[in-house]
């Protein structure tokens, strides 16, 4: 019989990937504007935190994270060419903030230590696509957030050791995708009610 461990890590990676195929797809379609300074950072924070998780113990619960640097690397590097090109003085800000705090973590020698730097830069990270859906919502795609929010739940309970250095980042990452969501829905809703 298998390990559950293994089977939860699996079923997160499954879910992650399937969400990732469809903001792929998207993408491609034109259907969406990334916005890349989030995907950028959102790619670098997933190789720290892949690599803190790793070093921790976090077993098949990581593997999540580690497709995911993969992918979100694609998704950056797609929305350099097909994805959001106003950008704001406060992305830069985001932008340059989240290397910062990724240098920062880099001088942190204590794992809990950068997944709490990481943690809070990742929803800084999140800000220029939170204000580019704020503005229009439709340019963007709520699947692969959806979809992250099963993938964390699924991530977290297969972790092979679950203490706050494994948990943290994909717990933070799973309200910050709710908020989201949640924002781009209201918006939806009351742009076209005004449309109407």
């Amino acid at each position: 019989m298998p390990n559950y461990h293994v089977v939860l890590g699996g079923a997160a990676v499954v879910f992650g990937i399937a969400g990732q195929a469809l903001y792929l797809k998207d993408i491609l379609q034109d259907s969406i504007k990334p916005h890349p300074f989030s995907w950028l950072g959102w790619a670098l924070l997933d190789v720290v935190i892949f690599s803190a998780q790793i070093t921790s113990g976090g077993g098949p619960g990581s593997w999540v994270t580690g497709v995911s640097a993969l992918v979100n690397t694609i998704i950056a590097l797609l929305s350099l060419k097909r994805g959001e090109k106003r950008i704001t003085w406060s992305d830069w800000t985001c932008f340059i903030g989240a290397i910062l705090g990724i240098v920062l973590w880099k001088l942190t020698a204590d794992p809990i230590g950068a997944v709490i730097v990481v943690s809070a830069v990742n929803f800084v990270a999140f800000i220029p696509t939170f204000r580019k859906a704020y503005l229009r919502p439709n340019e963007e795609s709520l699947n692969i957030f959806s979809f992250d929010i099963v993938k964390f739940i699924l991530g977290i309970a297969a972790l092979g050791v679950l203490s706050p250095t494994t948990a943290l980042f994909p717990a933070t990452a799973m309200v910050s995708n709710v908020m989201f969501i949640s924002m781009v829905i209201l918006r939806r809703r009351k742009l076209s009610t005004v449309a109407r």
